[in-house]
């Protein structure tokens, strides 16, 4: 595992523009402290309620010049909980580059890698942006997330890497490609260690200032490391809209299906095709956002094999006035096995659902005080996994560097 992480990051970092290192770096660390309470916190099916304190650390190095920005951010969380669930130190590092080669073509690149004690709870609900462009997508884009490793006890590891090109053809068309190598592990052999490696083309056509219509092609394989089955080929093309309903207001919506060609040990694939798609819908105001976007697509599991996997997202923020802001997420996760994975495995499906909500005060320029309730939940597992958790989180953050 840490030869591969080690190889994408190098690969990444090789990458990037000397350029992009020639200016002098924005620096910016939030660190945050604080406590919480929680009933269960890693969705354990014997729950046991306890009390953490908690410690964050976010720093972010931005350089920005004429033709791009490189950033490489972080996020360092450690808890440690009063009786029963000892010491939690989990964490993410990303480097990622965005640079304009001309007046017409952008290159993207891109690497990241964690360690997490509980896959769900930090990527179910606390999921991150991108620091270069947070709000690039005109809807939020929510990784799937692998509900099949939901309650088990065991950290997970996942590392990926990126590059991707995208071309201005006129004024109403554009394409884009790209590549990404992956891979996740779960300690002590609880599921089944895999890497992916997937790539896309896509097309736009705009047909009007506030619509426009799109198609992709994406592709990919998946290798269960160790194992002589579940090796599988995924293959989806789609057609989609993107629709500026009003000034504040835009649409985007995607169908398609998705063929999975998986190696069962019988000397035949098995085939099983799959709806695939997405939609979303975003209103953003000056001191408003809310955005609700779903997808559905064919996806490697750590428990389930190549799975469908749903994803559904709402967000809502809002600025009350000039220190108080209060915001609220609600996410669903679905993995799916509707066909022979060729995995030694009796998985078949797994639901999450997850709700939060944090209210902000800003208490000075550099200073702000947090409180966030949350409440997530597995259901219809055949694993006999049932785990819930109530948790609340109060703590302060303290911005250093940049402000911003």
């Amino acid at each position: 595992m840490r030869k591969l992480a080690s190889s994408i990051f190098l690969l990444a970092w090789c990458g990037m523009p000397v350029a992009a290192f020639a200016q002098q770096p924005e620096v910016t660390v939030d660190v945050s402290v604080g406590g919480s309470v929680s009933t269960n916190p890693f969705l354990y099916a014997d729950k046991g309620t306890a009390a953490a304190g908690n410690v964050g650390v976010r720093p972010l190095i931005l350089w920005q010049d004429e033709v791009g920005q490189t950033a490489i951010e972080g996020d360092l969380r450690l808890a440690q909980y009063t009786n029963r669930y000892g010491t939690d130190l989990s964490g993410r590092i990303g480097v990622s580059s965005n640079r304009r080669l001309d007046e017409k073509t952008t290159l993207s690149l891109s690497s990241s890698y964690q360690s997490l004690r509980s896959a769900i709870q930090n990527n179910f609900l606390l999921a991150g942006q991108d620091p270069l462009n947070p709000s690039n997508d005109p809807i939020p884009v929510i990784p799937p997330v692998d509900t099949t490793i939901a309650g088990i006890r065991s950290r997970t590891q996942a590392a990926s890497g990126s590059v991707g090109v995208a071309h201005v053809i006129d004024e109403v068309s554009s394409i884009n490609a790209g590549v990404s190598l992956g891979a996740s592990f779960v300690n002590d052999d609880i599921g089944f260690d895999y890497r992916n490696l997937s790539g896309h083309i896509g097309y736009e056509r705009r047909f009007s200032e506030r619509f426009a219509l799109t198609a992709t092609v994406q592709g990919g394989t998946v290798n269960y490391l160790g194992r002589g089955t579940g090796d599988s080929r995924i293959f989806t093309p789609q057609l989609g809209i993107r629709q500026q309903l009003t000034s504040r207001l835009i649409f985007v919506a995607g169908a398609g299906v998705s063929y999975v060609l998986t190696d069962v040990g019988t000397g035949k694939d098995a085939k099983r095709t799959s709806f695939s798609g997405n939609v979303g819908l975003c209103d953003r105001g000056q001191d408003q956002t809310f955005c609700l976007s779903a997808s559905r697509s064919a996806q490697p599991t750590a428990l389930g094999g190549v799975s469908s996997v749903t994803a559904v997202a709402a967000n809502f923020d809002v600025v009350l006035s000039q220190k108080d802001r209060v915001s609220f997420a609600a996410r669903y996760g679905r993995t799916d096995q509707n066909g022979n994975s060729g995995l030694p495995t009796q998985f078949r499906a797994t639901d999450i659902i997850g709700v939060s909500g944090t209210y902000s005060r800003r208490l000075n320029d550099r200073m702000t005080f947090t409180v966030t309730p949350s409440y997530s939940k597995i259901y219809g597992d055949t694993q006999g996994r049932r785990g819930s958790n109530a948790s609340l989180m109060v703590g302060v953050t303290v911005r250093f560097g940049k402000l911003g």
